[in-house]
């Protein structure tokens, strides 16, 4: 195994790690200051803003920042690249309209917060620094673009099995989210080196995870609902949801087979 990938194993299983802070942490919150709908987003928003920091110096200390673009906030290329990722965005937020209606002005507002840091923990650990750690890793491959994409993204996607810890009843449905999330990540990797700025794909994640996420909102709303309505899969979504991150994998392989492969290498090898 290289030097590259072995740090990206590292790397991910010391952020996950620490990501069971969060529990604890929302348990303490919930009992001495917040009900449990608001602790359990601001303990989320919490920790994640300290693992944002934390990968912040860590793409400074790998040398990453001139991949990532963030040693120039207004540097970035083919911003139209995200439009068609944005009309269904709006989609799914008329979609759950109703939800976001039914959530008080807090809750809402602490839930959009919360889906925002966790796009931005999450395209900073995966696009920022991992997937930067495989292109390097497969650089004397005919297409290490495109395979440090799919392999950082199945990573991203696989990592969402640690939900059954929470649903263990959930198979199905956590199952679908590896899916979705494998696809959206080679998405994601299409969007970070087509824009040339994590910017771009922490913004569309954010929105991402506000306009499908709301499952979990609805669940916080819902107090007595039935958990395995919310917690199963919604059989009258998938069906769209399923286009939607089918149309979002083909457009993530379009971007990257179109990057100019020469550039990227010799950034990173800059760096």
């Amino acid at each position: 195994m290289k030097k590259e990938i072995k740090i990206a194993i590292i790397i991910l299983i010391g952020f996950l790690s620490f990501l069971w802070i969060e529990k604890p942490l929302r348990e303490y919150l919930s009992l001495h200051l917040f009900e449990e709908k608001i602790a359990k987003q601001i303990s989320k928003i919490t920790i994640r803003t300290i693992l944002i920091i934390a990968s912040f110096v860590m793409i400074k200390k790998l040398r990453l920042i001139d991949f990532t673009g963030l040693n120039s906030w207004k540097t970035h290329r083919n911003i139209h690249a995200p439009v068609i990722a944005f009309v269904f965005i709006i989609f799914g937020i008329a979609a759950n309209w109703s939800t976001y209606k039914s959530a008080s002005i807090e809750l809402l507002f602490l839930y959009a917060i919360s889906v925002s840091v966790v796009g931005i923990f999450e395209e900073f650990l995966f696009r920022g620094a991992i997937f930067p750690l495989f292109i390097k890793s497969f650089d004397p491959t005919n297409k290490p673009i495109l395979i440090s994409a799919v392999l950082s993204s199945l990573m991203f996607g696989i990592v969402h099995f640690i939900n059954l810890f929470s649903q263990p009843e959930n198979i199905i449905g956590i199952t679908s989210q590896v899916f979705f999330a494998t696809s959206i990540g080679v998405f994601f990797c299409g969007l970070m080196v087509r824009t040339e700025n994590i910017l771009i794909p922490i913004i569309v994640h954010a929105l991402v995870n506000f306009s499908f996420g709301a499952g979990e909102l609805k669940q916080s709303i819902e107090e007595n609902s039935d958990i395995e309505k919310i917690s199963g899969i919604n059989w009258s979504s998938l069906v769209p949801t399923t286009i939607f991150f089918s149309f979002i994998f083909i457009g993530g392989m379009y971007m990257i087979l179109k990057t100019d492969k020469e550039k990227i290498l010799n950034t990173l090898k800059k760096e």
